[in-house]
């Protein structure tokens, strides 16, 4: 059977776009409305809106985060084609390819200050080939502790480090989904550096997500892309019990349903693309 024509996909090659993620801490759940199956749906939610990234050939940028940068990395190395290999004639001539894989790339951001407690595991991130580090210095001798869960740390080292990213890799769009404070402070610097993007929050995921589509100064940039998504499998379910059935989709119940995290990607990226034409 003949090896079909690979035809790469590349509607985003060279086009950054930023993801806001991280998963709230059970000691902050309170202030920043952790829902109870925050864990679950985060990583599915940033798992598919990573591979819907890649699918077409996008670059994605975020801040370095020991929840989600494993998470991402593990997913782009699922969309690594290397360019196909070329033939060499007897003469020593190379014969040249039309095709030219665009292959997706992520891009990491970390502050300096993080740098000693820099993990094996995402240390050997580094090392793949769609993948870049981006150190940014430290301000003021800050310093972090990883045990410490319920304040942010090193504010101006980390805000540095969010501004450097947004202005250097110019995103056409913020993608949030859950996070806390730095999720807000991404879309603030987000909305400063780049006014007229738009900022896509994925609300079911809770946290600061949800609190961003609340929020008067973004009403206007923020897109909430899951809300109706979801509410489509409600009614599907409640089609299928029947008219009859008693209605048992409270508020209390609402978390019961399944959100399509993929078909949600999959509508972002389609915007993010048409924007970007």
């Amino acid at each position: 059977m003949p090896i079909p024509q690979l035809t790469p996909r590349y509607r985003l090659h060279g086009v950054s776009i930023f993801l806001s993620a991280s998963v709230p801490t059970p000691e902050r759940r309170e202030e920043y409305e952790r829902i109870p199956e925050a864990p679950l749906r985060i990583e599915e939610a940033v798992v598919c809106i990573a591979r819907a990234i890649f699918m077409e050939g996008g670059t994605l940028v975020f801040g370095g985060h020991p929840s989600i940068s494993p998470l991402v990395a593990r997913v782009v190395d699922h969309y690594y084609l290397p360019a196909p290999a070329e033939k060499t004639h007897r003469g020593g001539d190379r014969e040249s390819h039309d095709v030219q894989w665009k292959n997706p790339s992520l891009v990491i951001y970390q502050s300096r200050v993080w740098e000693k407690h820099w993990a094996e595991t995402t240390e050997r991130l580094a090392r793949h080939p769609l993948v870049r580090i981006e150190w940014t210095k430290g301000v003021d001798g800050e310093s972090v502790d990883p045990a410490v869960k319920d304040r942010p740390q090193a504010p101006r080292s980390m805000k540095k480090m969010r501004e450097e990213m947004v202005e250097n890799t110019s995103p056409i769009a913020m993608i949030a989904i859950g996070g806390m404070k730095g999720v807000l402070d991404e879309a603030q610097i987000f909305a400063d550096l780049r006014p007229r993007k738009p900022i896509f929050a994925l609300a079911t995921t809770g946290g600061a997500a949800a609190m961003l589509s609340r929020r008067e100064e973004y009403r206007d940039r923020v897109q909430v892309t899951d809300i109706d998504a979801e509410d489509l499998v409600r009614k599907f379910w409640k089609q299928q019990e029947g008219d009859q059935a008693p209605d048992r989709i409270g508020e209390e119940d609402r978390r019961k349903f399944y959100v399509p995290y993929a078909f949600v990607a999959q509508r972002i990226v389609a915007q993010i693309v048409k924007n970007s034409n």
